[in-house]
């Protein structure tokens, strides 16, 4: 019996070793925070900006928020024993908030490590660095409260949201991990006063190393791009789960050179996740322009397979989009430059919001007035767009597009339109007469 137990007692330590024990949260600190700096900015004579940044590499190289650099003239870093050093700004990438700075002398410093942040989980325990008001090296603790957060500050947010005390002139400092690792970088914080609240978001660190290294090449970020846009429907399966549907598509876009049209269902597209809308926004600007990445769709309940030609994003200079605000506001289908009355007239679809007359030569509706606060007006439809098909179904005249929305199912419409930058789908719930 007692070799039993012995034996026993054996398996048991083999199967469950002794895990390492913790190191003291001070020793991590004491180890990390020669990377952490305090930032300083002129804007001009009289203004400065304050921050923190991230000592990334022992040549000099610092990482820091965009906004931290707004209108710099004169940039001085000064690391955690006091020694300051001027720097240059190498690039900025303004949709994440993300800047590269250069020392402009080689130096030995400290540098960080970065984690995963995909690792990290809700609860996990963190401590962030800043330069709060200016005070130099300060650190805070406290957990990681939420993942993926989009605070609408740009169209790629995924932060990560923390209850770490965070304040002004802690931007551009480190989040860490228990392990003095850094998965991710203090941006924003939400309050109504601009003080602490316990609310903070930080980006990942997986998003900061992946522009760093298109900074450090060229000096900019070049996304891939599509020409599309994504919506995230629910399935009507038994997973329940949601999908992704193409809503909208530029003209001659790699997507529309591939075959691809507004209404399909994304299966796959090479390895990035179909989590949703915004996660594959920022998934699909990290392929390399140029290359061919293979798509999946499924059209009519049959699946579509291709490769897609990945193009550079736009240039922000270059096609500049226009504000809401500086949009002429078109009042009549006449200040479009078309005469309605030589083509068709016009007939009202008051179920819908709006009106429209048929053109015989394309065979599709145009929209000549959208009710004020309708359901249309709200999801985007325009006087001057294009109706191509209701229900996936080519129109053939009034009357048949009266025919086609008189008894759908489930009471909406789908429409595919087509205005100057592209086509787009829009559902609409048909009210009763």
């Amino acid at each position: 019996m007692r070799k039993i137990w012995v034996s026993l007692l054996i398996v048991i330590l083999y199967r469950f070793p002794a895990q390492a024990e913790q190191r003291l949260l001070e020793d991590v600190i004491e180890e990390v925070n020669p990377a952490v700096v305090s930032i300083a900015v002129d804007v001009n004579e009289t203004e400065q900006a304050l921050g923190a940044g991230i000592i990334i590499s022992a040549d000099g190289y610092i990482v820091t928020n965009a906004h931290v650099m707004e209108n710099a003239q004169k940039i001085m870093v000064q690391t955690a024993d006091g020694e300051k050093f001027s720097a240059g700004l190498v690039g900025k990438d303004e949709k994440t908030d993300i800047a590269l700075l250069k020392v402009d002398k080689p130096l030995n410093l400290e540098a960080g490590h970065f984690g995963d942040s995909d690792t990290i989980r809700v609860g996990n325990q963190v401590f962030a660095i800043g330069n709060p008001f200016g005070l130099g090296n300060s650190v805070s603790l406290g957990i990681i409260s939420a993942k993926e957060r989009d605070i609408e500050k740009g169209p790629y947010d995924n932060f990560l949201q923390t209850d770490a005390a965070i304040n002004q002139g802690n931007s551009g400092g480190p989040l860490f991990n228990m392990d003095g690792k850094i998965i991710g970088m203090s941006t924003a914080i939400f309050s109504m006063d601009g003080q602490n609240a316990g609310v903070g978001f930080a980006t990942p660190s997986n998003v900061i190393t992946w522009v760093v290294n298109r900074l450090k090449q060229q000096g900019k970020v070049v996304r891939g791009w599509l020409g599309i846009g994504v919506k995230s429907v629910r399935a009507k399966d038994e997973t329940n789960n949601s999908v992704l549907i193409i809503s909208s598509m530029v003209e001659n876009s790699p997507a529309a050179q591939a075959g691809l049209k507004v209404g399909d269902k994304i299966i796959s597209l090479g390895r990035v996740p179909l989590k949703n809308p915004r996660l594959f926004s920022l998934e699909v600007g990290k392929l390399l322009p140029d290359t061919e990445v293979p798509v999946e769709v499924s059209r009519d309940g049959q699946s579509i397979k291709t490769k897609i030609l990945i193009k550079a994003a736009p240039e922000e200079n270059n096609e500049k989009e226009t504000d809401d605000n500086d949009k002429k506001v078109i009042k009549s289908f006449e200040e479009l430059g078309l005469d309605k009355y030589k083509i068709g007239k016009a007939a009202e679809f008051p179920t819908l919001g709006f009106s429209a007359y048929y053109d015989e030569l394309k065979r599709e509706l145009a929209v000549v007035s959208v009710m004020p606060d309708s359901e249309a007006e709200q999801k985007g439809m325009k006087i001057g767009d294009r109706i191509r098909t209701v229900n996936d179904k080519q129109i053939f005249g009034i009357e048949d597009m009266q025919v086609k929305i008189k008894q759908p199912a489930n009471n909406k419409v789908t429409f595919l339109l087509k205005d100057g930058e592209g086509e787009y789908s829009v559902s609409l719930n048909v009210k009763a007469e």
